[in-house]
């Protein structure tokens, strides 16, 4: 029953591990953790880690220092009487179940402590490498190897297909219980061979009698009686290649072409650079360590200098290449390895020591570090980007969700010096003068952004006042690289370059922000980013510019050969994260790699994505890139200069499709339709400015940013222009002045409904507001949201409550007030429902209002895009069926019920769906995990250290949920908020919320106060049910948002006793 259940969901029984064997041909196995010891523990470059995992400091690797175990692949046996070396032997021997009688037992010595920097590749293309080419970066995406077989009667020969060289299973086939279906090939019959893995050097395969025949045979001939061999030798003859940009500041690069290639090794091989990042510098630079660990057991390798290894390591017998007909063999297998690690702790300190001393940590949030580039939150503005319709290259991308209606601007930054993890605070070092701004909600670095200069001083700053950015965000990664802007450029490549180019669409990010994108794209994208930067002060401050003539010839003549001629200093790869600010970085594809230190604006991309094949979402990404731009020919111009003409509406190759002026010139000859189509056109494209507009308030609603324009002037975040919010019989009288709520308490003398259908039109921030009604409704549907309504109407628990309207009753907003007794009490929480044309057939649509201002969730089913995670939303697998959505079971009632007790707990760390996020890369869709697994895992205690900062956070976090609700109101909601959270008339009967949360959030405060005065902590009380201690940065916070609430206390009660 085990083993079914692992096979289904992929998570091992407990108390074993799924375990892959160094030899592929020994396949995968389930074993129990009793019949294994701990070796040594692979941690890559840039891994954050614990010494134990009820510590509350974290650090980053960010050296490696490893040695390794090496077994030949071929050996000569001496002979223990004359000493005399006996032929060559292959370590890889025939399966014990081929031929049982033929078993030979002996085994080669093993090469023991053999350094790392002694070490290299077997072969320089494997997939993930990057390859540099003609001024291009790309990813190898796979490789095709011609091998050379060794059969027993020393026959050497290149089979005809190296596609159909097979190894065979060393397990007996009758104990595997899984195996992916392939062809049987004799004389092996299906089940026998491991599916399409590399072959290597050294592998015992087989292959068909006829592919072995029509071969080229180096020695020997061929024979019916041999069908199976050793691999001798393989030589990679093509690659192909997946483009990802080319050096834009680089004279004649090519920035538009295919983006993917296959590649003929012989014809690349003396202009191709496969990037290196073990390559260390002849002198040490600026930062960074010696040594980057990049092998892995089971890796082929060769000695840099075989001659002298043979001399440090006295059981390496060099076998000359005269043995072997003229290849060599002296390739080994990694077996085993034994790694010390550099760490460098939270607090500054920097420790070398085992990898097995140490835990990688599996954090759902980003850990802040030393040298991370933080914000200020209070200081954070939002101001419209009114450049997002500009006609712009850039703009075509959609894996941003279209989020760029706003720019973040970050008035106060800073970097990181050192962080004390178990009080939550950090020092920091502010920049002087810091000009940066954040688009797509942080993802991407504006062009004109700078950092300047840090001050020399630093302050202890809560880390819950502080805000990070992936656009800021670098880390030290193994095989992640990054382009960047060159110390000197040409001035040719600077031409052409306009002097106001909008600088509000492209800018510096992660690779997989964008991905995926075309190799032309890419092009565009980094043209449209070198554009903005090229105009800049610190440009022209530290880019030098080389303006001298090329040599012989007109520039047309003499841009096609320079490419292979310039520097690759435009790639490198991170190996310090820097206290002022900058990164270090290596400079792996020159032959005298070197470090540089650069600051934030000079890393153009982090490329910290493999390269993925285009999928069906590709078409849709390319036709929304066509309604981008322009009109007709300006439209077919552009695509076509980017060899997209495909693509566009009225292409021979699309002559189904008429053109837009092909259009215009029909509409012409109905001159009597003409005016009237205008005419609609004009609406349409003024009631698409609205919904621009109503979508740009409505992500602040959902964000909650201050929102001001250019000339500072604040603009209403509760109505967009020409909109006026309804009103109600609870109608309250709104105030903009800070510290006061919009709610009028004295207004409101009785309990409010719990479910309510209003006469009024829906709010428009309501998520779903702007979706269109399905005319003549499906009568079932209907029918089942009445049904739904009245169940709600008579059976919503304490602290659920909901209103739709009779305008449109397909649409229904939810608010659920935290439970007592968790980090979400006291705290309203608002969910948006829609019933589409697909219900009652699948569950309605949800949103989450997140008010956290991009700082993270505040539970792990709850995302800042207000997705929730939940089986019976179809947003999470559950691992029964009758978790899911029922069309004729499943309610309404349910989901909420769901929301409130599953997500919305005590220990949100091992909330439903948070233990795939924690620890199993793996999308929440595709992971069957029930909650029963959770509570198991939280009974344990894993984990707890994590679990208890995560549940403070969302503690402080929704406290900032109370302010907001309060101060900005929920439109529809008023008269809720005001009787459950405020005084007022029949003060027996209100909840009075707010003064409860008041009271709580003190109680917390003089819990520390108190525990901080004594020195044994196990004698402390807890500070509250759900977490035993606040840290003092949650203390540092919790104080502000106290001011904020007692601040709307005292201002209620004046208003109630004026009465």
């Amino acid at each position: 029953m085990e083993i079914a259940e692992f096979l289904q969901t992929g998570v091992p029984p407990k108390g074993y591990v799924y375990v892959m064997w160094i030899d592929h041909s020994d396949g995968h196995s389930l074993v129990s953790e009793d019949e294994l010891d701990l070796v040594d523990r692979p941690i890559d470059i840039g891994n954050f880690v614990k010494r134990s995992q009820t510590d509350t400091m974290i650090g980053r690797v960010i050296g490696i220092f490893a040695k390794y175990t090496l077994r030949p692949i071929a050996y000569r046996e001496v002979d223990p009487r004359l000493g005399e070396r006996g032929p060559v032997k292959f370590t890889k021997k025939k399966p014990k179940w081929y031929h049982p009688h033929e078993i030979d037992t002996s085994n080669p010595p093993l090469l023991e402590d053999v350094d790392e920097e002694d070490l290299t590749s077997y072969d320089d293309y494997y997939a993930g490498k990057y390859i540099i080419y003609r001024q291009k970066v790309g990813i190898v995406q796979w490789t095709s190897r011609d091998v050379v077989l060794m059969l027993p009667n020393q026959s050497v020969v290149i089979p005809q297909d190296p596609r159909v060289v097979d190894t065979p299973l060393e397990a007996d086939p009758d104990i595997i219980i899984s195996q992916p279906p392939r062809f049987s090939r004799d004389p092996f019959d299906e089940g026998r061979y491991m599916p399409d893995f590399l072959r290597v050097p050294g592998d015992w395969v087989h292959t068909p009698l006829m592919n072995l025949k029509r071969g080229d045979w180096i020695h020997g001939s061929y024979s019916d009686n041999h069908s199976s061999g050793n691999i001798l030798f393989t030589a990679t003859n093509e690659v192909s290649v997946e483009w990802v940009c080319s050096n834009v500041f680089a004279i004649g690069a090519p920035s538009v072409g295919q983006t993917s290639e296959v590649l003929r090794v012989s014809d690349i091989r003396n202009e191709a650079k496969v990037y290196d990042f073990l390559k260390t510098p002849g002198v040490r630079g600026s930062g960074g360590y010696q040594l980057h660990g990049a092998r892995f057991i089971g890796d082929i390798v060769r000695f840099k200098d075989p001659a002298g290894a043979a001399v440090k390591y006295s059981r390496f017998d060099r076998i000359p290449a005269s043995e072997t007909f003229s290849y060599d063999v002296n390739a080994f297998t990694i077996v085993s390895s034994k790694t010390d690690v550099v760490v460098q702790w939270q607090d500054l300190s920097t420790t070398t020591q085992a990898s097995t001393s140490l835990h990688r940590l599996s954090a759902h949030e980003d850990v802040i570090m030393p040298g991370e580039i933080v914000a200020l939150k209070d200081t954070i503005q939002t101001i419209p980007n009114h450049s997002t319709r500009r006609f712009d290259p850039s703009t075509y991308s959609t894996n941003f969700g279209g989020t760029n209606a706003s720019i973040l601007q970050l008035n106060q930054v800073g970097v990181v010096q050192n962080v004390n993890s178990r009080e939550q605070v950090a020092s920091i070092r502010w920049f002087k003068d810091p000009h940066v701004d954040l688009l797509y909600q942080g993802k991407v670095l504006r062009p004109t952004s700078v950092l300047g200069e840090p001050g020399d001083e630093s302050n202890e700053v809560s880390m819950y006042e502080l805000a990070t950015y992936d656009a800021l965000r670098f880390n030290i990664q193994e095989q992640v690289i990054v382009i960047i802007v060159p110390g000197m450029v040409h001035s040719y490549s600077l031409v052409n370059t306009p002097e106001d180019p909008s600088s509000a669409t492209a800018g510096q990010c992660a690779l997989s922000h964008l991905w995926p994108v075309a190799f032309t794209y890419m092009n565009v994208y980094l043209e449209d980013i070198k554009k903005v930067i090229v105009n800049t002060e610190w440009f022209r401050r530290s880019v030098k510019v080389d303006y001298d003539a090329l040599l012989g010839g007109t520039l047309e003549n003499q841009m096609a050969p320079f490419d292979t001629h310039q520097p690759l200093d435009w790639v490198g790869h991170i190996v310090e994260i820097n206290l002022d600010g900058t990164v270090t970085v290596r400079l792996g594809a020159l032959d005298q790699c070197r470090d540089i230190r650069l600051p934030l604006e000079r890393v153009l991309m982090v490329v910290d994505e493999d390269s993925a094949g285009q999928d069906d979402e590709t078409a849709d990404l390319m036709h929304a890139l066509v309604d981008q731009f322009g009109d007709g020919d300006d439209r077919l111009e552009f695509l076509t200069g980017l060899g997209l003409s495909q693509w566009i509406r009225g292409h021979p190759e699309n002559e189904d499709w008429t053109t837009e002026s092909d259009e215009e010139e029909s509409d012409e000859e109905e001159s009597d339709e003409e005016e009237s189509d205008e005419e609609e056109s004009d609406e349409e494209e003024s009631d698409e400015e609205e919904s621009d507009e109503e979508e740009y308030v409505e992500e602040s609603f959902s964000h909650g940013y201050q929102m001001v324009d250019n000339d500072n002037d604040v603009i209403m975040e509760d109505a967009p222009p020409g909109v006026v919010p309804p009103s109600s019989e609870h109608a309250i009288e709104r105030s903009t002045t800070e510290g006061t709520s919009i709610l009028d308490p004295a207004r409101v003398n009785s309990d409010p409904p719990k479910f309510a259908i209003l006469d009024t039109p829906p709010p428009f921030d309501h998520h779903f507001s702007h979706t269109k009604v399905v005319e003549n409704g499906n009568a079932l549907a209907l029918r089942r949201i009445t049904k739904e309504y009245k169940i709600l109407e008579t059976s919503l628990p304490p602290g659920i409550f909901a209103r739709t309207w009779e305008s449109r009753m397909d649409l229904l907003r939810v608010l659920i007030i935290g439970p007592e007794g968790t980090p979400y009490e006291y705290a309203p929480h608002v969910v948006d429902f829609h019933f589409d044309k697909n219900f009652p057939n699948q569950p309605p649509n949800a949103f989450f209002h997140s008010w956290t201002n991009s700082m993270g969730r505040i539970n792990p089913n709850l995302y800042e895009d207000g997705k929730i995670c939940l089986s019976i939303l179809g947003t999470w697998s559950g691992k029964n069926a009758d978790e899911m959505w029922s069309p004729s079971k499943s309610t309404l009632l349910q989901i909420l019920v769901s929301i409130m007790g599953l997500v919305l707990v005590k220990d949100p760390f091992y909330s439903i769906s948070s233990l795939n996020i924690q620890l199993f890369p793996l999308p929440c869709t595709d992971t069957h995990l029930d909650e029963a697994g959770f509570e198991v895992f939280a009974a344990e205690g894993n984990q707890r250290v994590e679990s208890s900062q995560y549940t403070e956070k969302s503690f402080v976090m929704t406290r900032a949920f109370i302010k907001r609700a309060l101060e900005r109101s929920v439109p529809d909601f008023e008269d809720i908020l005001a009787w459950q959270y405020l005084p007022g008339s029949q003060s027996e009967k209100r909840p009075c919320l707010l003064q409860k949360a008041i009271s709580e959030a003190r109680k917390m405060i003089e819990h520390y106060n108190s525990a901080s005065d004594k020195k044994d902590e196990d004698s402390i009380v807890p500070a509250s049910p759900f977490v035993s201690r606040l840290s003092l940065g949650a203390v540092v916070m919790l104080r502000k948002h106290l001011d904020a609430l007692e601040k709307l206390q005292n201002d209620a009660e004046e208003r109630v006793g004026q009465l």
